[in-house]
């Protein structure tokens, strides 16, 4: 039955009905799927047959076969027996343009490019399939698709269109061969620039009358032969997307970007008319005027949306960075032209003027930052931004009549604010909150609140502070009237005010609180919302002149919502968030009876919930809660139980702490334990050691770095001032047949590497410098995995066979372990120093990128780890954050050390002492790091 199913459905491959086609070759390429090669052996030879000498109607169904067949089923196993008869059909196809429609010509690049993508995954583990396959054949390809891409039809719509697809699919292609090949396509690339930059050129006439000023006429759709809508806007975006790939290979395209002069090039005609394709479409003017949440969406610099516009912009902070000096220049000279071009517009009355310069403002705002830094640092400014001001902004301000060109430019002010004089930074203030007061239009009031956040961010308090009222006055009401997408931006303009002067901000609390507490309760489900409610909550619970109030306003609130009775997880979790922002606001130790009003419901959840997010906010909320006022915990005793609010906490941690709870629930115990011995002082001592018991027994299991990571922190915190007890202490401790000091040693020395957060590593490393100086000679007994031994099979280590044969290490002792980790330590902040040094005095010149760079040529920013910005106490590196510290931190000797200059001491006392374990320890360690060790110490 299936075999004659498969000969039928074959048949359907030459209807005249393209639907039915279509249909048929959809269901070939399933069965294919399942049944080729090996139960329908002759398929391939069937469908190249239909390339041979089909129809047209049989090639287009063996083409939609073939889409599916290359992209989803033809590995490097079944590349022998495709690629030598069917790559030659499909360039014969893609080249007879008067046999074949653009739709079925466009598919033979689109299979060929599926091919290549496949090639390109695969050249790693088989090079070969690379040279046998793609190397002989891409020259001829690149040529047709050059000779393609150079074609331009006029006057006759469809086969223009038609074009627009076919050129689309070859640039798709080109663009993952340079990704994928770049060295194989470096010969063909300026030939492939100048037929592109020609099509940008052809093109913008049209984009500009079809979209940007159509002025009610409707540009023409068509349809290829599937029945898909196409149009150029997709073309522009693959030739945008080829243009910054050529920008990035400069080695190359030098000479036709800026020339050999570096004046003769196509970057000062380029930058022009990426400005042009830069401006708003006359849909996008109607959709955002009728949806100013789609306007807000749209314009976000992190927007789901792509559209010409955007990716107009993407291409022209490319080209800065590749071609920074020019670009700029480009764009000085062309923003001067737009402006002047723009007021005959007016003059004559044309009602579109204004978009050439919205779209030059939009532009040159893209740089504001780096501008802003040259100008501040007295460097040549290649934009004349002052001009810009004089002439173009500050007349802007005024045209009440084109809001998208009003709001940009109370945008472009503030983007600038950090140079803005001291006359023009208030008039740009009070002109912003005018427009939130009065203006009619919601896309000004948008800008304004745009252009609010970046006065409050870059302008001095001074200037923003008698307008503090005004504008907490004008934009608090608007949180009752807005919907989701504008009520992120009213709460990111609301925080950002709330923080300049506290007291200014207080008057407000019979506002804001309401106010937040309503949209706390209106959004439970929008995580991005609910993150900015909670920031604001933050802000105010953190302000101590609004502290009191809100207090009294959100406690009791929030007391409801933390009830066993509230079967609301998400809502118990975010108001235990909330609780913890009110403790944190609170004083130290905390007003009398604080704790009473909601710890009876906060620790009956606790202890009787699974939910993780209650949980971990839970942890969080208790950490806060010990820091502020551990006595008053202590004093508070359960009506119910009769237990006080410690022996509530000792219960919670304990349920954390059993094996049977996930490590991921209980992913903040260690930081409360820790919290609870810093601060619990003799009110902790009596049940101190069953608590380390039972985190040495949690540590025998724990498996993620995460957990891990808190747990031992609660040892390396005793060890820096009582190294001797806690090395007492778990050498006698005997855990299902293990002594205590070697399940905590071997959990902190395998993941000491991976601590993230500065003073957590700082802590783990003066801590082991103890434990090695004590010369303990149970820790020097005790056995740890050392080095990684590295396969030498050749095999693939799959899934199931790296369960079964798990890695292996090397074994050596702890303090040989150590010093191998604080060796690397001071190694590491060597670098770093030398690092910050390098990039102080780093001046990319020419910002050229190697072709052979295989990454896209793009070049790799200096990322940090993403735990290490999550996990940093809440310091902020540059110190603009220090009072949100956790207090504990800052009074520790341990934060404020030099870690360099501490390492350094450490081993130069250990060489002056020169004891047997540090002699072992050094003997035992490579030549390599031998050497290493030693010209450290001699830095």
């Amino acid at each position: 039955t299936k075999a004659v199913v498969r000969e039928m459905v074959l048949g359907g491959l030459s209807d005249p009905i393209t639907r039915i086609r279509s249909a048929c070759a959809y269901v070939i390429s399933k069965i294919a799927h399942h049944d080729w090669p090996e139960q329908w052996t002759n398929l391939l030879d069937v469908l190249v047959h239909h390339l041979k000498s089909g129809s047209a109607d049989e090639v287009h169904g063996s083409m939609r076969v073939l889409a599916e067949f290359v992209n989803k089923d033809i590995t490097h196993v079944q590349l022998p027996l495709v690629a030598p008869v069917l790559f030659p059909e499909l360039l014969r196809i893609l080249t007879s343009e008067q046999l074949y429609s653009h739709a079925t010509r466009s598919r033979c690049a689109s299979i060929f490019r599926n091919a290549v993508e496949m090639l390109y995954t695969i050249k790693e583990e088989h090079p070969e399939a690379v040279k046998t396959y793609l190397v002989p054949i891409i020259g001829q390809w690149n040529e047709v698709f050059i000779v393609i891409l150079n074609k331009r039809t006029a006057d006759i719509p469809e086969v223009e269109v038609g074009e627009w697809g076919l050129k689309t699919e070859i640039l798709k292609c080109i663009n993952l061969s340079i990704q994928g090949f770049p060295k194989l396509m470096a010969p063909y690339l300026l030939q492939v620039l100048s037929a592109v930059w020609q099509d940008v050129l052809h093109l913008r006439p049209r984009y500009l009358s079809e979209h940007v000023n159509t002025n009610d006429s409707v540009g023409e759709t068509f349809q290829d032969s599937d029945g898909e809508t196409i149009g150029f806007e997709s073309l522009l975006f693959t030739q945008f997307e080829f243009i910054q790939m050529a920008a990035r290979r400069r080695k190359i395209t030098q000479s036709a970007f800026i020339g050999d002069d570096g004046k003769s090039g196509i970057l000062p005609e380029l930058v022009w008319n990426t400005l042009n394709y830069m401006q708003m479409t006359d849909d996008q003017a109607e959709t955002w005027i009728s949806d100013p949440n789609q306007f807000i969406a749209d314009e976000e610099d992190d927007s789901y949306s792509f559209n010409v516009r955007i990716a107009a912009e993407d291409l022209l902070m490319t080209l800065s960075d590749s071609f920074e000096a020019e670009t700029f220049g480009a764009l000085n000279l062309s923003v001067k032209q737009e402006a002047s071009n723009s007021l005959t517009e007016k003059t004559n009355g044309n009602i579109n003027w204004w978009k050439a310069q919205e779209s030059s403002l939009l532009a040159v705002g893209l740089f504001a930052g780096d501008l802003s830094e040259t100008i501040k640092a007295g460097g040549q400014n290649l934009i004349d931004v002052g001009g810009l001001f004089d002439h173009v902004v500050l007349g802007n301000l005024s045209e009440h009549e084109f809001p998208f060109l009003q709001g940009r430019s109370f945008v472009f002010a503030s983007q600038f604010a950090s140079i803005l004089p001291a006359n023009l930074a208030s008039q740009y203030v009070a002109a912003a909150v005018e427009a939130i007061m009065k203006s009619p239009s919601a896309v000004v009031k948008i800008s304004a609140l745009k252009a609010l956040n970046n006065f409050n961010q870059y302008l001095d308090k001074q200037y923003i502070i008698p307008y503090q009222r005004s504008i907490l006055q004008g934009v608090a009401p608007m949180m009752e009237v807005t919907t989701e997408e504008s009520l992120s931006l009213i709460l990111r303009t609301l925080i950002s005010t709330s923080k300049i002067d506290e007291q200014a901000a207080a008057e407000f609390e019979s506002t804001l609180g309401p106010l937040v507490l309503d949209s706390w309760t209106k959004y439970p489900a929008d995580h991005l919302i609910s993150m900015d409610i909670m920031d604001l909550f933050d802000t105010l619970a953190a302000n101590q002149y609004i502290h009191p109030a809100l207090n009294a306003r959100a406690m009791p609130v929030l007391a409801s919502m933390i009830s066993t009775e509230n079967p609301d997880s998400p809502m118990v979790s975010s108001a235990v968030d909330l609780l913890k922002s009110l403790v944190q606001g609170a004083s130290s130790p905390l007003p009398p009876n604080y704790v009473a009003q909601f710890f009876h419901g906060l620790m009956s959840v606790l202890l009787t919930t699974d939910d993780r997010d209650i949980l971990q906010s839970g942890q969080e909320c208790l950490t806060i809660v010990v820091q502020k006022d551990v006595q008053q915990i202590a004093e508070w005793r359960d009506a119910a139980s009769g237990k006080t609010g410690l022996e509530l906490i000792i219960q919670f941690i304990a349920k954390l702490l059993d094996p049977s709870q996930t490590e991921s629930a209980a992913l903040f115990v260690g930081e409360l334990i820790s919290k609870l011995i810093k601060k619990g002082g003799d009110l902790v001592s009596p049940i101190l050691p069953e608590l380390l018991n039972a985190v040495t027994l949690r540590l025998t299991e724990a498996k993620l770095p995460t957990f891990i990571q808190p747990l031992v922190m609660v040892f390396a915190q005793l060890c820096l001032n009582q190294h001797e007890v806690v090395i007492n202490f778990l050498s006698g401790l005997n855990l299902n047949g293990r002594n205590g000091l070697d399940i905590v040693m071997a959990a902190w020395l395998a993941n000491h590497a991976d601590f993230t957060g500065l003073y957590n590593q700082k802590v783990s490393a003066v801590a082991l410098t103890k434990i090695f100086m004590s010369g303990d000679p149970r820790v020097a007994a005790v056995q740890v995995n050392g080095d990684l031994i590295v396969s030498k099979s050749s095999r693939i280590v799959t899934r199931s066979r790296a369960k079964t044969t798990p890695d292996q290490f090397t074994i050596t002792t702890v303090p040989v372990k150590i010093i191998r980790l604080l060796s690397t330590d001071l190694t590491n902040k060597i670098e770093e120093e030398e690092d910050q040094a390098a990039e102080s005095d780093y001046d990319d010149e020419d910002g050229e990128d190697d072709w052979e760079d295989e990454n896209d040529g793009q070049t790799k920013d200096k990322f940090s780890f993403l735990s290490d910005m999550l996990d940093t106490h809440g310091l902020d590196m540059d110190g603009e954050e220090e009072e949100e510290v956790d207090p504990d931190v800052l009074a520790d000797p341990v934060y404020q050390l030099n870690m360099k200059t501490y390492l350094v001491d450490f081993f130069r006392q250990c060489v002056q002492q020169n004891s047997p374990a540090f002699v072992q320890s050094v003997a035992e360690l490579s030549d390599v790091e031998k050497r290493t060790l030693s010209s450290l110490l001699e830095t």
